[in-house]
């Protein structure tokens, strides 16, 4: 695994983690934003899960690079998936550009990844 691979595979842990924890909670700052983006409120710890996944497949991809790799593939549609919903509601570009760079250093880690 490269610095690039590992640097990019940390920060997108880290902030995996952490919102799929407030995906959890449901503070209402996030209840607001998923009714805007018309998401079953039913459906946002699911969301949480799914980034808890993919987070701990780039955890096991620091030893197996596929594994990181797939797991850094779903992030990316994870994330495209996210920027399509805030595109589609005509939110703001405050609101959509956490989920486009999340998308962009999802596809950066696939790249250096497959780059080693």
């Amino acid at each position: 695994m490269s610095i690039a691979s590992t640097v990019l595979a940390l920060v997108l842990i880290a902030v995996c983690v952490g919102t799929a924890l407030m995906d959890f909670k449901k503070p209402q700052q996030l209840v607001d934003t998923m009714t805007k983006l018309q998401v079953p409120l039913r459906m946002v710890p699911v969301l949480g899960f799914i980034k808890i996944v993919g987070a701990f497949g780039l955890i096991v991809g620091f030893g197996q690079d596929r594994i990181g790799m797939l797991a850094g593939a779903g992030l990316c549609v994870y994330f495209a998936v996210a920027t399509t919903s805030h595109t589609r509601v005509k939110d703001s570009l405050r609101n959509t550009a956490p989920a486009f760079v999340l998308l962009s250093l999802s596809i950066l880690y696939v790249l250096a990844t497959i780059a080693k």
